[in-house]
């Protein structure tokens, strides 16, 4: 997500920098048919992983992992501003397959 603000380096250095530190958080989403699951971390690899975990109880379906950043929104306490995607999968007849970065639309 770009924004107008200067990027300043926390204290202490990049060392244990996480998209958090930043205000991001990490969305997952799961569709399938008219079922779905989804969930926020602050985690790369536990949003993959529920992702994932949150799929395969599908036959068929995808998912994905984004950043997202919470935003006043009107008539609702807050929303969400996405970001950047990390990874999309999808699953068909069992069978997953993950796609490092947006592939949201070119899956059913």
């Amino acid at each position: 997500m770009s924004d107008d603000r200067p990027h300043v380096v926390p204290k202490g250095g990049m060392v244990g920098f996480t998209a958090q530190d930043d205000g991001l958080f990490l969305v997952w989403e799961v569709q399938a048919g008219g079922d779905g699951k989804s969930g926020v971390t602050k985690d790369e690899a536990t949003a993959e992983k529920d992702m994932l975990r949150a799929l395969a109880t599908f036959r068929h379906g995808r998912g994905r992992v984004r950043y997202a950043r919470l935003a006043p929104a009107p008539r609702a306490v807050y929303d969400y501003r996405y970001g950047t995607t990390l990874i999309t999968a999808h699953r068909a007849d069992g069978v997953t397959a993950s796609i490092a970065g947006d592939a949201w639309e070119d899956t059913p």
